[in-house]
């Protein structure tokens, strides 16, 4: 007997949770975004955070429609998803930034920097990397007098495409002969 209360109510119960889901309107479908990091650094990992599909309070599913996210070139992309339930549609669209921010890495090379007077000094140069893969510009500020002895400061000031720059030096050190 007890057991056929317990049925009688769980049944009520399914009717009248299966009745409320047949009434849908399209205020009773949401679709939002994840908390997600948006803005990626040029040829870094994006992850993208997804989406947040509801029917009232129940999850449902979502499809991604259009993803341009292309993490190989500074932009801003797209994601759009959408979810649909009983005849209506909800979309939303993630806007993702690809950024170069990162100055270039510089080394200098190993070089021969400390001469004596009126020898000749031959300058080693940077090797300079850069996260956009680009090309990297090098302009190289200072110069050295083999005739005097002193110190010299060479700096090398290396810029990307996007106008990040990184400024190493070298000290060249002219001494006097004995």
């Amino acid at each position: 007997m007890r057991s056929r209360l317990i049925l009688a109510i769980f049944a009520i119960l399914l009717v009248i949770g299966l009745a409320g889901c047949l009434n849908v309107e399209a205020s009773d479908i949401s679709i939002s975004l994840k908390a997600g990091i948006d803005t990626v650094e040029i040829n870094q990992e994006f992850v993208d955070a997804g989406a947040i599909a509801k029917v009232r309070n129940w999850n449902i599913g979502y499809d991604v429609v259009s993803d341009t996210v292309d993490v190989s070139a500074i932009g801003t992309y797209e994601i759009v998803y959408e979810t649909s339930y009983r005849g209506f549609t909800k979309r939303i669209v993630r806007i993702v930034t690809v950024v170069d921010e990162t100055a270039p890495e510089v080394d200098l090379n190993a070089g021969l920097d400390t001469i004596y007077e009126g020898d000749s000094w031959i300058d080693a140069g940077v090797e300079a990397t850069d996260n956009s893969l680009g090309t990297v510009e090098i302009e190289i500020i200072g110069s050295v007098s083999t005739a005097v002895a002193g110190e010299y400061m060479i700096t090398y000031v290396v810029t990307d495409a996007s106008g990040n720059e990184t400024n190493v030096i070298r000290y060249v050190n002219v001494l006097k002969k004995s």
